[in-house]
């Protein structure tokens, strides 16, 4: 019951500040997923060289088709990209569900997924709502390669607790992706907060509520 009600506060804070225009907003252009790339081609892919290893190659991106890997001269990089398919990508790298840990499997593709398909079939989100989602996706899959391919703090003793740790890492880092993404959750129109809860609500644990939750309360703290 107390979820319930902090979610309905959530959810209401921005009804009164949406207008007619906003929820009927149907002028949806794609530039975030251009800008994105851009950033990531320009600047981003530049960073991981200079972090980890130069390139093999002049084109050193490879497209696998549902994701991009970027070959280096010591290792290859799941890419992070506009794609859901980068989750595929660190699950092939990482072997997690083998493991008993589904998170890339179970929650990370069909969560991201999912936003994609109400995006563009289920015309669910307004302009600031898709600048939101795709800006988060890049924000959550960047957030995974400093942690483990920068940093290199992912691998554990054994295969278990890599995923382990990798699944607790990237779950504590989801609010700070929810937060300051795009114009941030908490300013996101009264139909995107919607929305976004039907589209994650389903694939959430309660332990991936708690990481939710989180959010709520800064919201709610943000506005008084």
């Amino acid at each position: 019951m107390k979820a319930l009600i902090l979610v309905s506060i959530f959810l209401t804070q921005s009804l009164f500040a949406t207008t007619t225009g906003q929820l009927l907003e149907s002028d949806k252009n794609f530039d975030i997923i251009d800008l994105l790339q851009d950033e990531i081609q320009n600047s981003y892919i530049p960073y991981l060289e200079d972090s980890i290893s130069s390139c093999q190659k002049n084109n050193c991106v490879k497209d696998n088709g549902d994701y991009l890997e970027l070959q280096l001269s010591t290792k290859n990089v799941c890419l992070p990209y506009t794609r859901c398919g980068f989750y595929n990508c660190m699950e092939q790298k990482y072997q997690c569900k083998p493991q008993g840990v589904n998170y890339f499997t179970d929650l990370a593709f069909p969560t991201c997924s999912e936003y994609v398909k109400n995006i563009h079939q289920k015309n669910y989100f307004s302009k600031k709502g898709i600048e939101w989602i795709y800006s988060v996706m890049v924000c959550l899959q960047k957030g995974l390669i400093e942690e483990c391919e920068v940093k290199g703090n992912c691998e554990k003793e054994t295969p278990k607790e890599t995923c382990n740790y990798i699944t607790e890492f990237t779950l504590k880092f989801h609010p700070g992706c929810y937060i300051n993404s795009g114009v941030g959750i908490c300013n996101l129109p009264f139909k995107d907060k919607v929305n976004i809860w039907r589209t994650v609500g389903k694939f959430l644990t309660p332990r991936e509520r708690k990481e939710a939750y989180k959010v709520i309360f800064h919201c709610i703290k943000d506005k008084f």
